[in-house]
């Protein structure tokens, strides 16, 4: 279904879409699931394909509003208006970790967007993210990213994918896995713990000076960890922000399935050595959030 700009830009003027951001591992996939539990959401879980498509082929996960060509801008615009078309549904809400270097990209293609940023406590990404990488990326999910590369993307994906495959028959961990901010290609050969504490500060230190320029009014920020421990307090935040209306039954659902159990493993996994060797990489970028490097704890909601 292909439908005039003029009705896409109605549709989305008055139903915003809701783009959530965060790095791996961040608890996107836990909220994403949420926000698809509304009935007037159509949630589509890592489109990366759609986001990148024009722009293959840059050296990392950085867009800029430059990138936001006329032709990219609308195929985007299209693509994600027939998606929700297709479902029945008046909202779209998506969520891709890598966008989270990418809110100037968004912002020129999605003005009317409804941005959420989820930060976590980096030490939980690392651990998590280090167990993805031992584990490998999961069947189905190489054949999907396969499935959604178009033929003449195919050499920008080549490489990945294989390393993915080769993982997989070999049994070896993943060389790297997830986003790739500026600089990545420099850290594959670092030890892994501060390769994957470089991979969480570089992507989400562009996320957090992007949303700065933005403002409070086209993003909001939001920490796992409150997510978890106050649901009740943080998802009426959440539900006005996105102009979600009807919204108590999803926020009813988080209060009833929010685990705070789950913010504090990193404590016992993650060995002395391992936060030595990350705190000057990962500390600066902590303290910015209001984490505390020496306590699990959040200072204050930012």
């Amino acid at each position: 279904m292909t439908a005039p700009d003029a009705d896409i830009d109605r549709a989305f003027a008055e139903h915003p879409p809701i783009i959530l951001v965060g790095t791996q591992r961040s608890g996107t996939t836990y909220m994403g699931d949420v926000l698809g539990t509304h009935p007037d959401v159509a949630y589509w879980v890592e489109p990366r394909h759609v986001w990148v498509r024009g722009n293959a082929y840059s050296p990392d996960d950085r867009l800029s509003a430059e990138n936001a060509t006329p032709a990219v801008r609308a195929r985007i615009r299209k693509t994600f208006y027939r998606f929700m078309w297709s479902a029945g549904k008046t909202r779209l809400a998506e969520k891709t970790p890598s966008n989270c270097m990418r809110l100037p990209f968004i912002d020129a293609v999605l003005p009317e967007a409804r941005i959420l940023l989820i930060v976590r406590d980096g030490r939980s990404v690392l651990r998590s993210t280090g167990e993805i990488m031992r584990r490998g990326m999961p069947v189905a999910r190489i054949a999907q990213r396969a499935r959604q590369t178009p033929l003449t993307e195919w050499p920008a994906e080549f490489g990945a994918l294989a390393g993915a495959v080769t993982s997989k028959i070999t049994r070896k961990p993943l060389r790297y896995w997830g986003p790739k901010p500026p600089g990545w290609r420099d850290w594959i050969g670092l030890h892994r713990d501060e390769m994957l504490a470089r991979q969480w500060a570089g992507g989400l230190t562009c996320a957090l000076d992007d949303a700065d320029i933005l403002g409070p009014d086209r993003v909001l920020r939001f920490k796992y960890e409150d997510l978890m421990r106050n649901p009740a307090e943080l998802m009426p935040r959440i539900a006005d922000f996105c102009r979600l209306p009807d919204a108590q039954p999803m926020i009813d659902h988080v209060v009833g399935s929010a685990d705070a159990s789950r913010i504090d493993k990193w404590r016992s996994e993650l060995a002395d050595e391992t936060l030595d060797r990350v705190l000057p990489i990962m500390q600066p970028v902590l303290e910015r959030l209001g984490y505390d490097w020496a306590s699990s704890a959040t200072e204050q909601t930012p």
